[in-house]
Formats: C-alpha cells, structure tokens, sequence
C-alpha cells in the first residue's frame, strides 16, 4: 500500500512473461504463446505458406539453390548474384566494362526474405533507419530457377532502391510493433529491427492477450475465454470471407485499394468488414476482357465472379475446401474439392470420358479451376479460383508470357455501396491521381476536395505530392500551407512546402 492506495492486481501475462504489444496494434502475443494450449494447430501451421511468409534471411534454412544464383539481366546490362558468405546472405550488383572486368559494384547484406516459396521468394534489407528496400532478384520455387523479381524485368527497374511500404508487408507479415500513429498515412515507412517472422495465428484470430489472461485466470472452456478471440469459421458469411479478402481479395496489383482516410495500416482486425477499412478498387483494363484479368492475387477476386460462388449464398467459401490450419497431401486435399463439387453436382454431368472410370469422380479442379500464367508474375503458375467451363482446346493458359504494365482505362470502387461519404467519386479521383500524374487526374482530385473539404490529411498528402510530381509548385505551397495550419508539426507537410519553395527557386525559404 502507498498512499492509501492498494496496488493494482499484477498482469498474470507479465507475471508469465508474456510480452504484449502496445502502439499501434495493441493487445498481440507472441505467436508462440498459441502453442501452450494449441500445439498440434500450431506446430502444422508452421508448413503453411501464410506462415512463411516472411523470414530472417537465415542461411542455415535456405530452400534455394544458390549454386546458380546469379542472374545476367540484359535489358539493363547488370548481373545480381547472391551468396552464403561468413553466416549471412550477401547480394552482388555489378556490370561489366568494355574489358570484362565488374564495375559498379554494389554489395549488401540481405536481412529478409519476403514469400514462402511455394512461387516465388525476393530479398529485403534494412537500413540503420529502419527502412526496408527491395532487391531484383527472385527464386521461384515451381522452376526451381533464378530470374528478375516481378516488375524488374525492364531497362529502367528501380533497382536496389524500391521502398517497402507497410502496405506492401500488411499480407506478408504479422503487425510489427511501431508507436501509435506511426501506421497513419504520410508517415514513413520505417520499420523495428525485430519484426515477426510470417503471418501468424492472430492475424485471422484477432490480438490474442485478453484471450489468454482469460484463459489463465479461468480456463480454457470458458464463455469469457471464447469471446475474447474471433473464430472465422464462426462468423456471418460476410465477415467469415472478409478474413480471408483482407489479404486475397486485391482486383489490381497496379492500382491497389485504398485505406479509408482515418485507420492506420495495422489497424485492421478480423470480424469487422472489410469496407470499414479499405476501398477496394477494380479496374477495366486495356486489350483485356474483364472476364479474364488475371493476377497473383486473384484468389477471391476470381471467385466472386464464380456462378457457384453466387448461387451458393454464402455457403461456398474459402474455407470450403482451404484448411488454413495445415498443408494436407495433394491426394487429400483433391479428394476435398470433389467432395465440395459433389455437393451441388453429379457425377453424370461430367463430359470427361475418363471421369466415369474413377468411382471418386475424377479431379474437378484441373478442368473447372485450371492453372494459368497471371499477368503480373509471369515467371509462375497459379490455380484460377473462378469455377467456369474447360478453356476451349487450343487456348495455352500456361503458355509464356512477358511481363509489361496494364493501361487502365478506368478505375471504380469495387462495392460502390460500401464507400463512407462524399461517395465513390473522391475516392476513385483519389485512386487516378496516385497512379496518373496528368493533369487531368491531379484536377479531378482537387476538385474533389474543394466540393468536399476531408477532416483528415491522407487525402490533401495525394494532393500535394500530385502536385509536386507535376511541378505545379505555387498549388503545392498552399495545399502544404493549409496542412501546416491543421498541424504545425506536420514534418511531411514540412518538408514538401520546402520542395515547393525549392521549384520555384526561393531557395533561402526552401
């Protein structure tokens, strides 16, 4: 007792030594912490793609050949090699000269490893700052082979200089721990040198710690230890497959959707809808039928577009024939599909001769959910998950492909009804503007926002950086002063009034 006042009961987490998170996403356990009532779940889980999605680049469990790691990219005249050097991964750039002797040399050591590998793995490495930058070359485990990561393969790539947005390891990676706020947008994307490694149990489960303490203090069947943790599969059907949108439900990798103005990156968690965090966004795209846009990330897109999907009202999900829990054997996992088929079909539908002669129907997917090269990583193949009749004989949907950029024709909210007011119109100006630097697109955005002045900064940050990029600085400056009038220590806002006063060469106020 101090002061007449008793202390508080201690956290029985603490007392276990379980850390919490606290931030910008509070309330998270170590994924471990799972395992101590869990750990049959947990242990087959670690096989699973979701959980290793991201990794430490520990050279003791590497899965690539880096006997041939090295690749001669043209276009650009560079080669990329890595290697297994003093217990680190090391990544090389070079060209030659006119003698064959390497010249420009670039060398860093790889910190990350970003996918599971199942398609495809590329390297990250972290400044002392904290940022995370992306380099060029990919392993794609279905070719067991070397090549440039997706959107390299080109003369003018970015190089060992693409950032890493949060955006960007929101799907491949549990929350790291940041301050709060520092998850907002216009905030840079600066990263804790200790980060999760792979999308644990509580990115579908929600922040587990009450759901433990509730467990320590009364037990594992309780209703109040029940509550305390989201079970997908127990959810209205909506919110079951917002889940799993979260992350799989991506209409186009070139104009992704957009957080709404007031959540931060992280703050997103499972059982809300998806619309109250996101904007999804589609888009009608250059030479290609809506029908058969197709793309890495087209898991649930694609099913939405399916009759059965529709016709099943809510009963046909991810989780139909995906155990999230564990990688089951090919023959067991087949035999889940037909069965899920089954349900609805017969047998007698079937036109594949050869289907009559298996009492076990044969192997729907194959001809109903074929695989095919997407658009976007062309270097792999995945499962088309939009149930539709066999391609007609002579369409080669694995046939090679080289990568190249869409032109989009147009852009719309992909449920219109969900967008929070003014409505689709600011948000699809918004959209443009991000992916446009025409003149057009930076109008119509600013249009937007004068007809509907927005409480929070996301929007006028767009507008501003639009701005900047078109070199249209007067407008700049005053977006940029009006931001400064909200937030005087907007350091974003700061530094780009700065840039503005720079281009219009009043160099001593810049």
């Amino acid at each position: 007792v101090a002061a007449g006042r008793a202390e508080p009961p201690a956290d029985p987490l603490a007392a276990m030594g379980i850390r919490v998170s606290a931030g910008a996403a509070p309330g998270y356990v170590p994924d471990g912490t799972c395992s101590m009532c869990h750990r049959a779940i947990y242990l087959s889980y670690q096989q699973v793609a979701m959980a290793r999605a991201f990794r430490r680049a520990d050279v003791g469990a590497l899965i690539e050949d880096l006997a041939t790691a090295r690749v001669v990219h043209a276009p650009s005249g560079q080669t990329f090699e890595l290697a297994a050097e003093g217990g680190k991964l090391i990544f090389r750039r070079y060209q030659r000269d006119a003698q064959g002797q390497p010249i420009h040399r670039f060398e860093v050591a790889v910190d990350w490893i970003l996918g599971s590998g199942n398609h495809a793995r590329t390297y990250l490495y972290q400044t002392p700052a904290g940022e995370l930058y992306q380099l060029p070359i990919a392993w794609y485990g279905q070719s067991r082979s070397w090549g440039m990561a997706p959107g390299y393969d080109r003369p003018d790539h970015q190089g060992v200089m693409r950032r890493v947005r949060r955006e960007c390891l929101f799907c491949h990676d549990a929350y790291p721990e940041l301050a709060a706020g520092a998850d907002a947008y216009g905030e840079p994307p600066l990263f804790p040198h200790e980060l999760p490694e792979g999308l644990g149990c509580q990115r579908c489960h929600g922040p587990g710690a009450e759901h433990v303490r509730r467990v320590v203090t009364g037990g594992t069947d309780t209703e109040a230890a029940k509550q305390a943790i989201v079970v997908p599969g127990r959810l209205a059907p909506d919110r079951r497959d917002d889940v799993c949108n979260a992350c799989h439900l991506q209409p186009s990798v070139a104009l992704p959707g957009l957080r709404r103005f007031e959540r931060g990156d992280f703050s997103s968690r499972p059982g809300e809808a998806l619309s109250s965090y996101l904007v999804g966004m589609d888009v009608t795209e250059e030479g290609v039928a809506p029908g058969e846009r197709f793309e890495i990330n087209h898991h649930a897109y694609r099913l939405r577009q399916s009759r059965c999907f529709a016709a099943s009202a809510g009963k046909l999900s991810c989780l139909t024939c995906h155990d999230p829990h564990r990688k089951p054997p090919a023959e067991e996992f087949a035999a889940k599909v037909r069965s899920a088929c089954l349900g609805c079909h017969s047998l007698a539908q079937c036109k594949r001769p050869e289907a009559a002669a298996h009492p076990d129907g044969g192997d729907c997917a194959s001809c109903h959910m074929p695989r095919r090269r997407p658009q976007d990583v062309v270097h792999v193949v995945m499962t088309d998950h939009k149930i539709q009749r066999p391609p007609a004989p002579g369409v080669d949907l694995l046939a090679p492909r080289s990568e190249r950029d869409p032109v989009l024709v147009d852009a719309l909210p992909l449920e219109p009804a969900t967008v929070p007011p003014p409505g689709p119109a600011l948000y699809r100006a918004l959209a443009v503007a991000r992916t446009s630097r025409q003149k057009e697109a930076v109008d119509a955005l600013a249009r937007q926002l004068a007809a509907h002045p927005q409480p929070q900064r996301a929007p006028y940050l767009d507008l501003l950086e639009a701005l900047l990029l078109t070199r249209r600085n007067g407008e700049a400056e005053a977006v940029a002063r009006e931001l400064l009038k909200r937030d005087a220590g907007d350091r974003q806002a700061l530094a780009w009034l700065g840039a503005a006063l720079a281009g219009q060469d009043r160099r001593a106020e810049a």
